[in-house]
């Protein structure tokens, strides 16, 4: 080989090199990690689990006051789209059940949302009601051992649209977020589903549902009437939730596998399991 075309070679692998380094150390930065913010009224430390992918979507996990734990996925500050609030996201971690956050206004009770706020590229919601120390709610420990956040959104043009997030380093991140220990991935595993306010509130609404068809209008009723009424109890988990009910959702067999409007978030019709 000339001398010149070897200088060439040697040159375009040695440029090349550190390319491919930066690169890879970039990938590397992109992981879950732990915001330390100031409480402004007991300026106490507050904490929040944040995760910024290189495309721009964001997620991050707090607590509140009331020590319900919050989620909020936000679009790429660059995007012209905007969420809207008449159809809400879904999210899932790896192959695990997803979750439809249109659920939750069926726990509604006022015309104002309490459970989930859409304010343009933002929405919020709640993930637990009243997650005691110690406690690892089922989702979190799924993004504890899981590998990637699927959340499938739509806009105010009605164009439905997904994103990936990693969960690099979220075992670590969320961990110290709840102020536990992290979760080793040989030895603990995932909980089989999650039992939320929505999973609860849907199988029951689907009882209910079944009463209208199958028994008499009073039936129906009076089951709505306990669901609203439960609903409406001050400082809600969703252990009280089930036992306000006298209704547990795991204790019913499992459910056919959902459709692909199912898998999608969208319209669904009520049956048992």
């Amino acid at each position: 080989m000339p001398l010149a075309k070897m200088i060439v070679v040697f040159l375009a692998i040695h440029l090349a090199f550190p390319l491919v380094a930066a690169r890879d150390a970039l990938a590397q930065r992109i992981q879950w990690y732990v915001e330390v913010l100031n409480d402004p009224i007991s300026g106490r430390p507050v904490l929040e689990a944040r995760i910024l992918t290189r495309e721009g979507y964001r997620f991050k996990l707090m607590r509140k006051k009331d020590n319900s734990i919050w989620g909020q996925f936000s679009l790429p500050r660059s995007s012209q789209a905007m969420l809207t609030p008449d159809r809400l996201p879904t999210y899932r971690v790896d192959e695990s059940d997803p979750i439809y956050l249109e659920e939750l206004k069926e726990l509604e009770v006022t015309s104002e949302p309490t459970l989930y706020r859409v304010a343009g590229r933002d929405v919020q919601f709640i993930i637990w009601g009243d997650a005691r120390e110690g406690f690892i709610p089922p989702v979190l420990r799924q993004m504890m051992l899981g590998e990637f956040i699927h959340v499938t959104y739509y806009t105010l043009l009605g164009e439905k649209q997904s994103a990936k997030l990693t969960l690099n380093r979220a075992n670590q991140a969320i961990a110290q977020f709840l102020r536990v220990r992290a979760l080793n991935p040989e030895r603990d595993s995932i909980e089989d589903q999650t039992v939320t306010f929505a999973l609860v509130a849907r199988r029951f609404m689907e009882l209910c549902e079944d009463l209208r068809f199958s028994g008499s209008e009073n039936d129906y009723t009076s089951c709505r009437n306990i669901f609203y009424t439960c609903s409406e109890a001050p400082e809600q988990t969703a252990e009280s939730f089930k036992q306000c009910l006298g209704f547990d959702p795991e204790m019913l067999a499992e459910r056919a596998p959902p459709s692909e409007d199912d898998a999608d978030g969208g319209d669904r019709t009520p049956q048992t399991q």
